[in-house]
């Protein structure tokens, strides 16, 4: 199942195979992407600053370097969106939020450099909800413009699902990149923690931010992670480098059939019944094709992870953005300032406490991991909420991003209002490029 939009916008693979025979050109492409935009943003309202002019002249630098036989990199003239809690030199940052909206910074986040790097245009910045945690941004679902994109990575998805870009970037402390894709109808992934750079990203939680990118294809997420995966010194946690990229090759039959595990989680009754015939159909349909399915019930101490996450989240946006609620509180959503509020209250022991059941999730999860090639579970408790006050719930995401396991949302069917419907594919920690392939050899069955 793919985007139910126009597909005129070619894929990053394949807009990055015509663009080294300058056909189309950089220019070319920039112009299809700005005109889409022309025609999609006043129903989707994605973007928070787009400068049409800047977007043209690194378009026609493109195309000069090519024709002076010095393409600029693998990612030569794919045109790529940025969420805007991510730092870039000549852009406003604004976190989401009225408070930082004219704030510009000297630096570029270390994705966007290794974006310019690579030779991508860099579109602008999209939405994100109010510090990538509270309150919801403008912008609407591309499908059905009364329900919600999700969150917190809001803009990015609906871009990428609008067709206005072949990729972006976003963001996940809880399930803001999986959730969203699902809602939109692309496919969203969340490597593992540690393997992308978080330098010049605003900060929610140390334990949990992750970077994540959104797609239409598989193959795209692939294509943007191998440039995007690096060590940076600047993030002490990350430690990219020691992955070595795995060059995938998607334009073949996908390869063996995998091990997949089924897992429910104790609220599977949460989801709506279409979600869960969809989740159970796809399953049978790799069944058929030959993968072995095998349900994994989770181990008992697994019940108490979102109050877990709730500690890392709220003690993590307490530590980083306490200063902001001290001085301008009154510009703070309401369920903003409750999260502050609720990680000033818990203290260094529920805070060392969390971090300690963390590693007692992973040594329990550890056995049943070992037993499949990746997890097949729910992304989302259905279609995406009518209304975009209600950005949806992270119950089915936190899990995995609390733990620093890779996970990928892929759109497989539709439901009700003409709506998008998701998994999500979870793999075990490091194994980021098994993963992928497993998605990709999943999509190949449903598609």
């Amino acid at each position: 199942m793919t985007c139910d939009l126009p597909t005129d916008l070619p894929t990053a693979t394949i807009a990055a195979t015509r663009l080294k025979a300058t056909a189309p050109s950089a220019v070319t492409l920039a112009q299809q992407c700005l005109d889409r935009i022309k025609q999609r943003e006043p129903q989707v309202q994605a973007w928070q600053y787009l400068d049409a002019d800047r977007v043209m002249a690194q378009a026609i630098n493109c195309d000069r370097a090519i024709a002076q036989g010095t393409p600029l990199g693998p990612l030569h003239g794919i045109p790529v969106a940025i969420k805007d809690i991510f730092a870039t030199v000549d852009m406003p940052t604004g976190w989401g939020t009225p408070i930082h909206a004219s704030q510009h910074l000297s630096y570029d986040a270390a994705v966007v450099e290794r974006l310019r790097a690579a030779g991508a245009i860099i579109m602008g910045k999209t939405v994100s909800t109010e510090y990538a945690l509270a309150k919801a941004g403008k912008t609407q679902n591309p499908h059905n413009s009364s329900h919600t994109p999700g969150g917190s990575s809001s803009g990015s998805a609906a871009a990428v699902a609008a067709e206005m870009v072949p990729i972006a970037i976003g963001s996940q402390t809880s399930g803001s990149v999986l959730r969203p894709a699902a809602y939109c109808g692309v496919v969203g992934f969340k490597p593992s923690f540690g393997t992308i750079s978080r330098y010049g990203v605003m900060p929610v939680s140390r334990d949990l931010d992750q970077v994540g990118v959104f797609a239409r294809t598989v193959a795209d997420i692939a294509y943007i992670y191998s440039v995007l995966m690096a060590a940076d010194g600047r993030d002490p946690d990350c430690l990219g480098g020691v992955m070595t990229p795995t060059p995938l090759d998607f334009s073949s039959t996908p390869g063996q059939a995998p091990r997949l595990g089924l897992v429910r989680t104790s609220a599977w009754s949460e989801v709506e019944p279409e979600a869960q015939d969809t989740l159970l159909h796809s399953l049978d349909r790799c069944r058929r094709a030959g993968a072995t399915i095998i349900e994994l019930p989770l181990p008992a101490p697994w019940d108490t992870y979102l109050a877990t996450v709730d500690v890392l989240m709220a003690c993590g946006a307490a530590i980083n953005h306490g200063q902001d609620y001290d001085r301008h509180r009154e510009a703070m959503s309401p369920q903003l300032c409750q999260v502050i509020e609720r990680g000033r209250t818990y203290g260094s022991l529920a805070y060392a406490a969390a971090r300690q059941q963390v590693v007692d999730y992973s040594v329990a999860l550890a056995p049943l991991l070992a037993q499949v090639d990746a997890v097949v579970t729910p992304v989302t408790q259905g279609t995406a909420p009518a209304g975009l006050d209600n950005t949806g719930s992270s119950m089915f995401c936190a899990p995995w991003t609390m733990l620093g396991m890779p996970a990928i949302s892929l759109p497989v069917g539709w439901g009700i209002n003409h709506l998008p419907l998701g998994i999500q594919l979870v793999g075990t920690r490091g194994q980021d490029w098994a993963l992928l392939e497993v998605a990709h050899w999943v999509m190949a069955q449903i598609d």
